[in-house]
Formats: C-alpha cells, sequence, structure tokens
C-alpha cells in the first residue's frame, strides 16, 4: 500500500468556507439553533465540511461538489424513518407531479416495511397492476440491480421513466417458492382518483385511488351524480382497496361527507408544539346519512386508515376486508435552498396521526368488522394467468363481450321455466352455458382450477364494460349482500 504524505495545501480553507454556506443554507428555516449547542453544531459541520474537502482534493475522481452535498443529505434523512426523504430539483418536481395526479411510469405506491422496498399498492388499470403486481410485493430488484438500502426517492427515479421504454422487476411475494420478474413498459400515469356506480339499481358505490388535490370535490360530484340517477339509493359502498393514502386534507375533506359537524376525525402528534393538530368535521355531512360500508385492505394506508379509523371508531359504518397497510407517519414538505437559488426540499416524518379514540395504527393497521379472507396464493396466480392468457381472450372473441348477461340470464332459476315452453331461448341458453362449460374445461387441462365466482371474476376484468368488474368483484357482492341484508333487517323492526 502506497501512503502519501500530508502536503500543506489552500485545501485546509475549503472546510470554513463549506461550513459557512452550509449555515447560510439552513438560516433560511426558522429552525431555533438554541436547541443545538454552538460548538457542538459548528464541530459537526465542519466535520462533514472536512471530508467534503478531502474528497475533493485527494480522491482520484473528483466528484461534483453539489453530488457530494445531495449524498451526506440523504444520508442524513436515511437514518431516521422510511418515510423522511430529501427532495432535490428533480425529485421534488416528480413529488409534486404525483399530487396533481400525471407522470410517466408503472403506476404503482412504493415504500420500506421492514428495511425492504416493498409495494403499497398498485394503482388501477396501469402497467403495474395489468401485469400482476400485488400489494405488499417485495422489490428485490430493479433492472438487476438489488434495492438493499436504496432509498424510496431513488427507487422511484429509477422506475419512472418515458411512456414506451421497459423496466423489469424482481419480486418476492409470499406464498411463492420462486422470485417473480417482471418486465413492464412505462406508460403516462394520469390517476382518476374517483369512480362510481349504481349497483343493483338502488345501492351506491364509490371508488377512491387516492387522495389528490381534486379528490374532495370528485367525491362531492360523484354522490350528486348518483343521487340524480337513483332517488332510493339504500346505501353506499366506499372503496378503499389499494389506496395508500396521499394529501391528509383531502382524507379530511371526504370523511367529513359521513360525519357529523364538530366530529374529531384525526389528530396528530409530534416532538414540536406546532405539530400536535386537531381536525375536525366543519360543516357536517352534505349528503343523506345513508347506510355504509368501507371496504378495506392490506393496500389500504395512510389517509385511506384516517377515514376508516374515523368511521370505525364513530361507529358510522361497517368496515369489510382485511387488515389495513399501517402507516401513520405524518410527513410534512419542507422547501430549503431558496436563498441559493435551488428549488429543493426536505420530506420530513413530524408526527403520527391518531383515529379519534387515541388509536395509534402505525405498523398495525385497523382491523376490519367483518373479515374477508383474502384468495390463497396459488389462487392468486392462476387468476392471473387466466387473465393474462390467450384461452380467455378467445373464449371473450367466441363468445362475444355479453357473455356474463347471457350467462345470467340463461343460469336464472326463472328462465329455465321459460326454456321449457320457448324452444328459441332454451336452445340459445344451452349454446351458452355449453360455450362456458367448455371453457371451463380449457382452464382444467391448463392447471387452472378456480371457483365459478373468481372465474367471472376475471371475465369481467376483460370485458370492454366497467360495470362487469363492479357487478362481480367479490368483495364488492358481499358488501352488496350486507347492505340488503341491513335493509330488510330495517324494514321489519
Amino acid at each position: 500500500m502506497i501512503t502519501l504524505k500530508n502536503q500543506p495545501t489552500t485545501s485546509s480553507l475549503i472546510p470554513l468556507l463549506i461550513v459557512s454556506i452550509m449555515l447560510t443554507m439552513f438560516t433560511g428555516y426558522s429552525l431555533s439553533w438554541a436547541q443545538v449547542p454552538e460548538e457542538e453544531m459548528f464541530k459537526e459541520f465542519s466535520l462533514l465540511a472536512e471530508v467534503i474537502a478531502i474528497i475533493q482534493t485527494e480522491h482520484l475522481d473528483k466528484p461534483e461538489a453539489e453530488k457530494l452535498f445531495y449524498a451526506a443529505i440523504k444520508g442524513m434523512l436515511a437514518t431516521l424513518d422510511p418515510y423522511s426523504e430529501f427532495l432535490d430539483p428533480e425529485s421534488k418536481k416528480s413529488f409534486q407531479e404525483n399530487t396533481r395526479g400525471t407522470f410517466g411510469g408503472l403506476g404503482m405506491y412504493i415504500g420500506v416495511r421492514d428495511n425492504k422496498l416493498t409495494v403499497i399498492s398498485p394503482m388501477e388499470d396501469t402497467p403495474a397492476y395489468n401485469a400482476g403486481v400485488q400489494a405488499g410485493d417485495y422489490i428485490s430488484e430493479i433492472n438487476g440491480e438489488s434495492t438493499v438500502g436504496i432509498l424510496v426517492g431513488d427507487a422511484v427515479q429509477k422506475l419512472r421513466g418515458e411512456p414506451g421504454t421497459q423496466v423489469t422487476i424482481t419480486i418476492i411475494r409470499e406464498g411463492e417458492e420462486e422470485p417473480i420478474r417482471l418486465t413492464i413498459t412505462r406508460d403516462i400515469i394520469t390517476i382518476q382518483t374517483v369512480k362510481s356506480h349504481i349497483l343493483n339499481n338502488d345501492i351506491g358505490y364509490i371508488r377512491i385511488t387516492g387522495f389528490m388535490e381534486h379528490t374532495a370535490a370528485d367525491v362531492d360530484k360523484a354522490f350528486d351524480e348518483i343521487e340524480q340517477q337513483q332517488k332510493d339509493i339504500k346505501g353506499i359502498i366506499l372503496d378503499l382497496r389499494n389506496n395508500p393514502g396521499g394529501l391528509l386534507t383531502s382524507a379530511v375533506d371526504i370523511a367529513s361527507d359521513f360525519l357529523a359537524e364538530g366530529k374529531l376525525i384525526v389528530y396528530t402528534k409530534g416532538r414540536q408544539e406546532d405539530q400536535k393538530e386537531e381536525f375536525f368535521v366543519p360543516k357536517g355531512a352534505t349528503h343523506k346519512p345513508y347506510p355504509l360500508i368501507v371496504l378495506v385492505d392490506n393496500g389500504s394506508a395512510s389517509g385511506s386508515e384516517i377515514v376508516a379509523g374515523a368511521i370505525k371508531d364513530y361507529k358510522r359504518g361497517l368496515i369489510i376486508g382485511t387488515k389495513t397497510f399501517g402507516k401513520a407517519s405524518v410527513q410534512k414538505v419542507i422547501p430549503i435552498g431558496g436563498n441559493l437559488g435551488i428549488d429543493a426540499a426536505v420530506k420530513l416524518t413530524v408526527a403520527h396521526y391518531y383515529t379519534p379514540n387515541g388509536t395509534d395504527i402505525n405498523k398495525i393497521g385497523i382491523e376490519p368488522d367483518v373479515e374477508y379472507q383474502p384468495e390463497s396464493s396459488s389462487e392468486r396466480k392462476m387468476w392471473w394467468k387466466l387473465r393474462r392468457g390467450d384461452t380467455l381472450k378467445k373464449f371473450l372473441q367466441k363468445a362475444g363481450e355479453d357473455i356474463l348477461i347471457k350467462l345470467k340470464a340463461a343460469q336464472a332459476p326463472a328462465l329455465s321455466l321459460r326454456m321449457r315452453g320457448d324452444e328459441k331461448v332454451g336452445k340459445d341458453s344451452e349454446v351458452v352455458l355449453s360455450q362456458y362449460e367448455d371453457f371451463v374445461k380449457e382452464l382444467e387441462k391448463e392447471q387452472i382450477f378456480l371457483s365459478d365466482e373468481l372465474i367471472k371474476f376475471a371475465i369481467a376484468a376483460e370485458t370492454k364494460d366497467p360495470k362487469d368488474e363492479y357487478e362481480y368483484d367479490p368483495r364488492i357482492q358481499t358488501a352488496v349482500k350486507h347492505l340488503q341484508a341491513y335493509d330488510v333487517f330495517k324494514s321489519k323492526f
């Protein structure tokens, strides 16, 4: 090993210069430096500055100073928690695009859980969702590079890119013996956070996929459309499955649609006094107090848990599904570098939020009132194999996009009586039933063994009519049955 003796250079002045610059950066933010002893603060800054100066003068490849500073800041924040991160100008732009609802990428929310890069939830109708990515998947590699120790912001940068380009991810899934490698084509991700529909002619269905700037207004619009289409609504299904959260204010606004004026929705508690906030319903529910069911799963996080938690604590509705993700940390985006012409920010975890009864569900989640047993790993695998295979596409081409309507009619008890006296109706129904039976036999040849319910749900996911997927989703149908049972019970007493 060759060791060079220290030589006196002008670089000895660089640490002092760097410290003065760093102090200039941070005095732009109203932080009370009295909390840190002046000597200790100068000592720590000097140590960091000295290392940077040595790298600048001694390292074989002279790196850019900006790159070193950014890496140092990222490293600091990475030691705190999985959600605190440095947003350099490029990352800050991506973050803002995300909350506004349009960007190029795969379409999934990610975070760090148990020190692993984890899918919180895929977004519906996006490349990730259509490729079969699931909530809870651990992303072990991105384009062949390990994700061990990766920061969430850096992972997002690797996953996003120009529409039409591809990225390969390797995922580890519970219940699967081997890693799953998926090559997915990026696309423009435009998040439509609210969808609505009327089920069974008398049940309003509202699906929220995220809490963005415009989401609360879109939910109000969905309510209005449902009430205009059907005056006699028996209940509302609020679907928060695979909803990773978003803006706290948006979640509070939506919870207000279902609760009485003055009710506490959520409160936050942190180290600083100004991080203790309470959020109340400002004016009360603006719509009729319909019977309410909320659907959740392990992809429901953050804002979804705020809404579900408040509804559960006040017994305003029934929570159906599986235990939620358990993310109750509050991040604050703090702009920095403005006085230096740098448009950067720090996203810092400053508090936890608590449900109205004081429950901190961070890393725990919300237990549903009615637990829906999720499909087994083998069932999920076969379901996605069915959706991605050619057999289903060929069946739809042969049987027609309206096959589910025809099947429903052919399998209805009332129709079997008509078939006896109407030769044409009977013949048409026999053809439909025969086509479906042949289709199921083909699936069995491919080692796809699923219930009739899951097969029809897969068909519904591929037809062009969005109503099919709502009407054949097993979870939604469970919610419908609960509302129907409640309506019958209410009419008897």
